[in-house]
């Protein structure tokens, strides 16, 4: 591990006191085997790394990222904020397992057994993360199948912690930076006192509200300050959030993709990164919009496939607002709800509409109103938060993310992370998908609803064929 990591190097790990209003609602929902919010990374090994090493080198991350050695501590009744608690008993060997791939130790096989690691609750008494070595792939090779809950990090921070915590070498031995380079606040009442400590954290979250409310934009964010300046005005202030929250217009769903369950399938295609960015360059569009094209085209072409009807593809698009805010904390997103064509056109000029439409959306107010909101959240009752959760996401189609990764050579002890694959929590969408790149390659990634998308054979087969479209456009 780097011995040179300091504080600055990583904003999004700075250990608060409290969940933010997002982090705690993801919490919360876990309740719902639908709404769980747990992240998958999957990262390709060259080889499989030794048993102990890779022990030891997860067990160095947890101390300098002292988060990932705290469990979550809610408030009585589960209203307010909640706190993060060091677990007294951590043990490493409590999160790291491994296992044998199934014959013949292909792509399916790992991406199935991924399925069952993300479709497993998280034990609430421990830190929320787990990770699995994966060995016998074929080849010779293994993966590490991670699975973290999104209150500890969003696509960005992990994304920080890559970068900083995996070396550029296979024979790197460096040891952590010492004490804990983000001590935790500190240390939290023993389980004897847990009550106490909950009160303690429902009135820290009633008090900070304010604070909270800082990091978001427009009406609603100075809402919520005067929320925290003026208690007698909750009714008021929540009436104007709600009627701020009204403006927003969510698109109308696919009636094909408008079966929901709690099954899931994940789906993923590699490319070079080269390659990818070039198609996109060719048509004068981002990555993040070339992408979302080629989701869209999928889905286009899907729709043709059983020869059923569906003008637009109802998506909710993640618009992260740290840079825009100079916020240094995880979960700092805003949402633009987009009503995308799903009209046959060929996929440059695709790519040009979907790249006008994102760039429009990503600079409108609404996007800022979701965050405000979600510092309220706490304060819905479980019962009522989970069904509005559900009736929202319902009406989502897509959910197309974007995550960065290391773009230079990474470690993990000794062997080499060839490509990393992500597959985010879907929530009761149809749908969420993610572009990740590492080094020279990046993955197009989706889980999807079985309900949601009932001939998975054509759809994959769909975004492979779409996927070499695209490269052959950079090509040309």
């Amino acid at each position: 591990m780097p011995a040179d990591i300091h504080i600055d190097d990583l904003p999004g790990w700075r250990t608060a006191a409290m969940l933010n209003g997002l982090e705690t609602a993801f919490w919360r929902l876990d309740t719902d085997a639908a709404l769980r919010s747990n992240a998958v990374l999957v990262w390709m090994l060259d080889r499989t790394p030794p048993w102990a090493r890779l022990l030891d080198c997860f067990d160095q991350v947890t101390r300098a990222l002292p988060r990932l050695r705290a469990r979550v501590l809610d408030t009585p009744w589960n209203w307010g904020w909640a706190a993060w608690q060091e677990d007294p008993a951590f043990d490493i060997h409590h999160h790291l397992q491994r296992v044998r791939l199934p014959s013949p130790g292909g792509r399916r096989e790992l991406l199935d057994l991924a399925e069952r690691v993300s479709a497993c609750p998280l034990d609430p008494a421990r830190p929320p993360w787990q990770i699995v070595l994966v060995e016998e792939l074929a080849e010779d090779r293994a993966a590490l199948v991670i699975k973290i809950h999104h209150c500890i990090t969003d696509g960005g921070g992990l994304r920080e912690a890559m970068t900083a915590m995996l070396p550029d070498s296979r024979d790197s031995r460096k040891g952590p930076p010492g004490p804990s380079v983000i001590p935790l606040p500190g240390a939290r009442p023993p389980r004897t006192n847990a009550w106490a400590a909950r009160t303690r954290a429902m009135l820290h979250g009633q008090r900070s509200l304010s604070h909270h409310s800082m990091s978001s934009l427009g009406d609603a964010a100075s809402v919520l300050v005067r929320l925290g300046q003026r208690p007698a005005g909750v009714p008021e202030s929540l009436h104007a959030v709600v009627r701020e929250m009204r403006r927003i217009e969510i698109p109308s769903p696919s009636p094909v993709l408008a079966g929901r369950s709690s099954q899931r399938r994940f789906e993923s295609v590699e490319m070079p990164l080269g390659r990818f960015k070039a198609a996109g360059r060719s048509v004068g569009a981002s990555v993040t919009s070339t992408y979302v094209a080629v989701l869209l085209a999928t889905y286009a072409d899907y729709h043709r496939h059983l020869g059923a009807g569906g003008e637009t593809l109802s998506t909710a698009v993640p618009v992260d607002l740290r840079k825009n805010r100079g916020h240094g904390g995880n979960n700092v997103v805003g949402t633009a709800f987009l009503s995308l064509p799903l009209a046959a056109v060929n996929l440059g000029e695709r790519i040009r509409a979907v790249h006008h439409l994102l760039r429009e959306a990503s600079t409108s107010g609404a996007v800022h109103l979701l965050p405000a909101i979600a510092e309220f959240l706490p304060l819905v009752p479980p019962v009522l938060l989970t069904a509005f959760v559900r009736r929202l996401a319902a009406r989502i189609d897509a959910v197309p993310s974007s995550m960065p990764g290391v773009l230079r050579p990474a470690f993990v002890a000794g062997a080499e992370i060839t490509s990393c694959l992500a597959f985010g929590p879907r929530g009761n969408s149809g749908c969420i998908s993610s572009l990740m790149s590492h080094h020279g390659t990046c993955s197009l990634n989706v889980h999807l609803d079985p309900a949601a998308v009932s001939d998975l054979p054509a759809f994959a087969d769909l975004l492979h064929r779409n996927t070499r479209d695209l490269l052959r456009l950079g090509t040309a």
